[in-house]
């Protein structure tokens, strides 16, 4: 396989930039994980799901991966420079056709998930290093590993949202938490963190996994309500002006938790829907004057405890019997 590459120089170390399809790079790669066995090796053992995922992703009709497949290969390869007038330092690299000759030093999930993707093939951007070393490589691997920093789950969840790529349950999640991070009457009014460095309580990930169950297939406004948004704006003004806590993230997975589908089901018994800011708080009446100890938020058990006590205190109705929740 000769494929065209430009050659390029980082600190004396040599690489070569080129394009190469998915199918010739899985037959050449030389796949080895880290184990107490093999000492030498980089990488770590391939996850089924991940390659999964990526599989069933390659499959959708816009998709493309963008990031360079890093290849470490061995003596067997070479790179044969060419004069041309255009592109300086412009040649063709010889690999050998379907011989093991390169270690994966970056992307081998990216690579990989295309054998599970029923013959889906196409060019993959590549960056190649020619017979670096034991200790080269190493360093290279764990450089890569370092310093790249994953956008934060709320951001990817933000722009999948905005370009239409969440569904169902999540998508009516983000957009309720979106609404409550815009809406200029909500507690959480500009509190949603979305990027990486804004101030704010929660971020949209986590607001977003509280809210979901409520909306999910059997969630207490799963039927019946067009617009669940102010309905979660209300409670929440309710909740936190009536215990007078902080909002953040304990307390908010306190007031989003059993307590808000047991506010809601008592609600309806009463009648009381639809449900203003000033229904939520006579829903909430008869436990005015219950104590939210600030030491219980410190930790999941503590906020179990203290969910429990709450719902003992909240029946659903006036003469229902109260059912024991599994937490």
């Amino acid at each position: 396989m000769k494929v065209f590459a430009i050659s390029l120089k980082q600190n004396t170390i040599p690489l070569y930039l080129f394009a190469a399809r998915a199918s010739d790079l899985t037959k050449v790669v030389r796949l080895t994980h880290r184990s107490r066995d093999e000492r030498l090796a980089l990488q770590r053992t391939l996850d089924r799901k991940r390659l999964k995922e990526i599989a069933l992703y390659l499959h959708e009709p816009h998709s493309l991966i963008a990031n360079n497949i890093i290849l470490n290969f061995d003596k067997s390869v070479h790179f044969e420079p060419v004069k041309t007038n255009k592109i300086e330092n412009a040649g063709f690299l010889t690999i050998p056709d379907d011989t093991p000759c390169a270690t994966i030093l970056d992307g081998q999930h990216r690579l990989m998930g295309f054998q599970l993707s029923d013959k889906v093939d196409f060019e993959l951007s590549c960056i190649g290093f020619l017979n670096l070393d034991e200790t080269q490589a190493a360093d290279i691997f764990t450089v890569i590993n370092s310093t790249q920093k994953p956008l934060s789950k709320s951001l990817l969840l933000d722009i999948r949202h905005y370009i239409g790529k969440t569904e169902g349950e999540e998508k009516k999640a983000t957009a309720i938490a979106l609404y409550l991070n815009s809406d200029a009457k909500s507690i959480l009014h500009r509190q949603v963190r979305v990027a990486q460095g804004e101030k704010g309580v929660i971020s949209l990930d986590s607001l977003a996994r509280l809210i979901m169950p409520f909306i999910d297939i059997g969630g207490v406004l799963e039927r019946g309500v067009k617009k669940p948004e102010p309905i979660f704006s209300h409670y929440i003004n309710a909740f936190f002006k009536l215990y007078k806590l902080p909002v953040n993230t304990a307390t908010l997975s306190v007031a989003l938790s059993p307590v808000f589908e047991r506010v809601i089901r008592r609600g309806r018994t009463l009648e009381k829907e639809p449900f203003s800011e000033a229904v939520f708080q006579e829903i909430l009446s008869p436990v005015s004057d219950f104590r939210m100890d600030s030491a219980l938020f410190k930790n999941r058990e503590g906020r179990t405890r203290l969910i429990r006590e709450f719902l003992m205190r909240l029946p659903e109705g006036k003469n229902r019997e109260l059912q024991e929740w599994l937490l």
